[in-house]
């Protein structure tokens, strides 16, 4: 039987609480990333959502205008030109 001091023992147990220090600070971090990429990629999500909203109203708005014939010109937007 192999028969340690008490001092390799205290080294031990410091070395196996600082890594566990170490490891438990690190989680901390990295919990605190994710919360703040979670946290921008819900904003992201928010401003795509309020971009596809703003299309889909200019798309309604355009059809509206090409279909009343507001678009500065009287023929259609969709007529082909006359030909010569």
């Amino acid at each position: 039987m192999v028969r340690q001091d008490s001092t390799t023992n205290d080294r031990i147990v410091k070395t196996t609480d600082d890594r566990l220090q170490a490891l438990e600070e690190l989680s901390a971090h990295q919990t605190a990333e994710i919360e703040s990429l979670s946290d921008l990629v819900k904003e992201q999500w928010q401003r795509i959502d309020d971009l596809t909203q703003a299309l889909l109203r200019l798309r309604d708005r355009v059809t509206e205008v090409e279909e009343s014939g507001g678009g500065g010109s009287s023929a259609p937007v969709n007529t082909p030109p006359p030909h010569y």
